[in-house]
């Protein structure tokens, strides 16, 4: 009479046993979770780190293309990089020895315009080019190497938030020209809109068009997937779908975190932020592409 007792008693018990056991796995499960995204913010806070995190992923996903193409944009912007860990280091230091920290403009009211070939081993190299022809080419780069801010696209989006440029003041940044940089302040009707200013002026037309290259070898590869036409066609507006969604969750993570950060913190806070931004737009992305299926 016992042993069905507590026989029975078990096989009563088991599944809210399993349902237990379960329960600790989600909740261990969640705190991997965090514990992964506080460890890609922090070392997305590093640039050189944060512009191959996805590397690991691409690779295994076949797209090695792709993934040559984040490898050679650390390696190319590898002495810009540096120069804003340095800076970081010193406002750090500034900070730890009571000293204040010499920022090249005030960072609470102003935004300067970010450029993709600036301080990158590409500048130097399209410096010293000869012919006239060369010349001129590079020219075309450095006039289309403007940030979001000054684009039609960013024309429309400040049409309709009502931003405009306030007062303006000389930085003591160097511009692609190696000019000192006019910065200007970013007027909006609300914070939203000041905030949005300031990470379109932080994200550059180049770089956002060479983002959205790297996710064309998903798109060809939808492309060829599918038994017939009509399921290739599908499958290929879905990746461009998803390529879209990837590319402007990243995009407006690092441009907003970035922005936040810089204002608020300075060198640091704009390293920091983008580190954040950066793993805050790739989880919404996922999260969206897999409501897409």
């Amino acid at each position: 009479m016992s042993v069905n007792f507590f026989t029975n008693s078990a096989y009563q018990s088991y599944p809210q046993l399993q349902r237990d056991v379960n329960s600790v796995k989600e909740q261990v499960a969640q705190v991997d979770s965090v514990d992964e995204k506080l460890e890609k913010s922090f070392f997305g806070s590093i640039p050189p780190v944060r512009r191959v995190m996805s590397l690991p992923d691409k690779l295994e996903n076949g797209d090695a293309v792709a993934g040559l193409g984040l490898a050679s944009v650390a390696v190319v912007n590898l002495p810009e990089d540096i120069r804003d860990m340095k800076s970081a280091v010193q406002q750090g230091k500034a900070f730890f020895n009571k000293q204040v920290y010499d920022a090249p403009y005030d960072c609470a009211k102003y935004q300067h315009d970010f450029s993709f070939f600036k301080g990158t081993l590409l500048q130097k190299y399209m410096n010293k080019v000869q012919t006239q022809k060369a010349k001129e080419r590079v020219a075309n780069w450095y006039s289309a190497d403007k940030s979001l801010y000054d684009t039609k696209f960013g024309e429309k989006v400040k049409g309709f938030l009502g931003i405009t440029n306030g007062k303006q003041e000389l930085s003591s940044i160097k511009d692609i020209f190696d000019n000192e940089m006019v910065v200007s302040e970013i007027l909006a009707k609300n914070g939203f809109g000041e905030l949005t200013g300031r990470a379109m002026k932080r994200t550059t037309k180049i770089g956002a068009i060479l983002l959205g290259a790297l996710e064309l070898p998903k798109i060809f590869k939808a492309m060829n997937q599918g038994e017939n036409i009509s399921e290739q066609a599908g499958n290929t507006v879905k990746q461009t779908a998803k390529s879209a969604i990837n590319v402007t969750s990243v995009l407006a993570g690092i441009g907003y975190c970035g922005a936040i950060g810089a204002k608020k913190y300075k060198a640091i806070g704009s390293l920091v932020g983008m580190g954040i931004g950066a793993v805050v737009g790739a989880t919404a992305s996922d999260k969206i592409q897999d409501m897409i299926g």
